[in-house]
């Protein structure tokens, strides 16, 4: 029997025993697999504290938007005109519409503005003065009017446009240097805009407000390459709050507000190379929840503030999860987080609340044969309709109970779905891993997956030891400059494929190695020509494949 309490933002959680349900936890669910989708995406909530997400399209380069109807997704494509739906970003009005910002990049260059108005979508160019409309952020005022920041990228300028009820009206609000990457917006209690932003000439977090009768313009923090991804949100006395990645020296996540009389800037997250596409929220007690992008491990993670101290969680590690990450809070404080899943090309979603009403109440795992042979009973207890089951595999700790982080799900180590398909059936059910060895104790976890495509571990199981798997062991130097060291476990011999792929998916370098029998390797890949960015490294052996994300900085 394994048990554990876990403090979380303001909330106390309960004491998690095998077989019985927690009272709240992570809920992982990936909304739309139509081809390449997800990138860009921004969440809010209505007013049943539903979410809507804008997120872009790049297999069709439309915009798209899906929002949960009470039991079912329903997803559109927004605007299919050209290269549309880059830089996304959603506000919900008082009737609980959609209104949403994104860059038309090809042919036009522009800013665009998409709203439902009922009926139908409206959408409109907003700003065609050059290359404009990069790392857009909406919000809307009292009037429900729309506000948006971006960027210039002809004049490398701050922009900032809103409606006044009758045209559209447009500023340069900072002009000196290149400015204008990663904008953020929001409005304080007098409608006023508050933008965070980067400074490329000086590679600063910057922050601009309205005062009433001008722009006020301050650098937030000047120490080191930071600004990077920031994100914006006012307190309950207009201070403003702001999330963002310190790129170099650090590769940190970074949190600063304004106390009233100074910023105060705190380093959160420093476990790795942590803090990319960060979003923050502010609770009701002004507390942030900040999600973000974990580069060593490939993790969605997610930050609060307790009142005391920093909490900081690893939500879903699936590899290569958590690109543009937007939270949202509902009317409970819970995080909701929408984000891209870059190995599978998806836009998914997480949030934190009610467990669902079933309880596993037998997990075996037992070797037999070169496989594993895995059985399971569960109950309901609320009449929740299962549309099958997942299991993850992953190596077994020398300390389970320790083990494990709040709230359980698959991301305590790198767990490895076992089966290609939904498990179905019925109770008590079984499923044969025969993709095993000797060598190695696995750990098994077991998903339940309902109807409405909500997700849950239910528990664990373990089995007896088989050998080493295929894996990627360590990259280094990471970030690397011109030459990567790469370390490999190879289950058999044969050939090995090395490949880099960009953050497009394109394949910038690869290799073939003969390996004569299996065992410890150690192989290198020239990234000397590449260009500075994050790339990920595949290793393949036939049907076998493991992955590894790498920066490259010179």
């Amino acid at each position: 029997m394994y048990s554990l309490k876990i403090i979380v933002g303001v909330c106390c959680f309960l004491i998690l025993s095998f077989g019985a349900a927690l009272a709240d936890s992570w809920h992982i669910e990936t909304v739309d697999t139509s081809g390449d989708v997800g990138q860009y995406t921004s969440i809010a909530l209505d007013g049943s504290d539903n979410p809507h997400i804008s997120y872009y399209d790049l297999s069709n380069y439309d915009l798209k938007y899906a929002y949960w109807d009470g039991s079912a997704w329903s997803i559109t494509s927004v605007d299919t005109a050209g290269y549309v739906g880059e830089y996304t970003s959603i506000a919900l009005d008082s009737s609980d519409y959609p209104h949403i910002s994104y860059f038309d990049a090809y042919p036009n260059n522009d800013l665009k503005y998409a709203h439902w108005t009922g009926s139908a979508w409206s959408i409109t160019s907003v700003d065609a003065a050059g290359e404009v409309g990069e790392h857009t952020s909406i919000t809307l005022d009292s009037s429900d009017y729309p506000h948006i920041s971006y960027g210039d990228g002809s004049n490398f300028d701050l922009k900032y446009a809103y409606w006044d009820g009758s045209v559209w009206s447009i500023t340069s609000v900072d002009t000196a240097g290149y400015v204008g990457s990663y904008t953020s917006i929001a409005l304080d209690s007098s409608d006023y805009p508050h933008i965070s932003y980067g400074d490329y000439s000086n590679d600063d977090l910057k922050y601009a407000y309205w005062t009433g009768s001008a722009w006020s313009i301050t650098s937030v923090d000047t120490s080191g390459i930071v600004g990077w991804d920031n994100s914006i949100a006012l307190d309950s006395s207009d201070y403003p709050h702001i999330s963002y990645y310190e790129y170099y020296p650090n590769f940190d996540l970074k949190y600063a507000c304004w106390t009233g009389s100074e910023w105060s800037i705190t380093s959160v997250d420093t476990a790795g190379y942590v803090g990319e596409y960060t979003s923050i929220a502010l609770d009701s007690s002004d507390y942030p929840h900040i999600s973000y992008y974990d580069l060593s491990n490939g993790d969605l993670n997610y930050a609060c503030w307790t009142g005391s101290t920093w909490s900081i969680t690893s939500v879903d590690t699936g590899g290569g999860v958590a690109y543009d990450t937007s939270i949202a809070l509902d009317s409970a404080d819970y995080p909701h987080i929408s984000y891209y899943d870059l190995d599978n090309g998806d836009l998914k979603y997480a949030w934190y609340g009610p467990n669902i009403g079933i309880n596993l109440t037998t997990f075996s795992a037992i070797s037999s044969d070169n496989a594993i042979l895995l059985n399971w009973n569960v109950e309901t207890t609320e009449g929740e309709q299962i549309a099958g089951f997942n299991l993850y595999r992953g190596p077994l700790t020398t300390d389970v109970a320790e083990s494990y982080s709040f709230p359980l799900q698959k991301n305590d180590a790198d767990w490895t779905q076992v089966n290609p398909s939904l498990i179905t059936g019925q109770n008590p059910y079984t499923y044969t891993d025969g993709n095993v060895h000797g060598g190695i104790t696995y750990e098994y976890k077991l998903e339940v997956v309902l109807a409405d495509e909500s997700t849950e571990i239910l528990g664990t199981a373990c089995c007896a030891p088989t050998p080493p798997a295929f894996a990627i062991n360590k990259v280094y130097p990471n970030p690397a400059s011109d030459v990567l060291n790469i370390a490999l476990t190879l289950p058999q011999s044969g050939e090995v494929t090395l490949e880099l792929y960009d953050l497009t998916g394109r394949v910038v370098a690869t290799k073939d190695i003969q390996i004569s029998s299996p065992g410890e390797f150690a192989e290198q890949l020239d990234v000397g020509g590449l260009a500075n960015g994050v790339y990920t490294l595949r290793a393949t052996q036939g049907d076998l494949s493991a992955s590894e994300r790498i920066v490259v900085v010179r």
